[in-house]
């Protein structure tokens, strides 16, 4: 008796499954929320910024995340929530908020300034100088904005010097009390307020940090001889800037470092203040 052994088909191996990307992160809270259109003044860039239409909403709470990070570091929030709690490392930062409408404004304006010179123009911003007033409703001395740039093997190629201004109507005299700042040091930056900086990225132990910061030390030494400069007006109001800020802008034509004027505008300016902090 003959048998026939059955033979069943063998199943190619499975090939192993794809990898999974990393998760695209989604884009900056400011650019969900506000458009920009864009134009030079001659060499000077001019960026006016509105908020884009129904999306306030569903952003507010990730720009009040930003704002956040601008009086408490992450890494210290994070500290107090394990020693403290949640509601108490809340109450916290509420006793370092400012609470009248001017440093409300203030505040805010340099926190936006601070975002659009890393968002747009392109420099980083180092250090967030909220987390280091002396007085929730204190406005604090000196440069608003100083970036650095620096190139792939961490060599700093550039300074920018920024001021920042928030009225719910912009004048031509707020603008011109901002660019007499930028004139001020022969329009570099304030050395103090760079050697604030490196003494700032030296306690952070990091070497990286340290070499950055001796880069900075070595560009006050030389009275920022060599170091190309930039400037950053900066305007926050209820009106709308583009006029005014391409007027000033003409009239510094002649002006021989480059000067971004970036106006962000939110009508409802005060009101906006109230939400925006009432929320933190």
């Amino acid at each position: 008796m003959t048998t026939t052994a059955s033979t069943k088909a063998k199943k190619p191996p499975s090939s192993p499954a794809p990898a999974k990307k990393p998760a695209t992160p989604p884009p900056h809270a400011l650019k969900r929320w506000l458009t920009t259109s864009s134009s030079s003044v001659g060499k000077h860039p001019l960026h006016v910024m509105t908020e884009q239409a129904g999306v306030r909403t569903a952003v507010l709470d990730d720009v009040r995340a930003v704002v956040r990070t601008h009086y408490v570091s992450p890494d210290i929030a994070a500290q107090r929530v394990a020693d403290l709690g949640a509601p108490a490392t809340a109450k916290i930062l509420r006793e370092l908020l400012p609470k009248t409408k001017a440093a409300r404004s203030g505040d805010f304006g340099e926190v936006l300034a601070t975002e659009i010179a890393e968002q747009t123009l392109g420099f980083i911003v180092p250090v967030r100088r909220l987390r280091w007033k002396d007085g929730r409703n204190m406005a604090l001395r000196g440069d608003d904005i100083i970036g650095i740039r620096v190139d792939a093997n961490g060599k700093l190629v550039g300074l920018l010097k920024g001021e920042s201004k928030s009225y719910a109507r912009l004048t031509n005299a707020v603008i011109e009390k901002a660019a007499e700042a930028l004139d001020r040091d022969r329009g570099r930056p304030g050395r103090h307020a760079v050697l604030f900086i490196a003494t700032r990225l030296r306690e952070t132990g990091r070497d990286e940090d340290a070499a950055l910061a001796a880069q900075l030390e070595g560009a006050v030494v030389a009275g920022f001889s060599g170091s190309a400069v930039e400037q950053f007006l900066f305007a926050l109001t209820g009106i709308d800037p583009n006029t005014l800020l391409a007027n000033h802008l003409t009239s510094a034509s002649k002006k021989r470092r480059p000067r971004h004027a970036v106006g962000v505008q939110i009508a409802d300016h005060g009101d906006f203040l109230k939400l925006l902090f009432g929320g933190l």
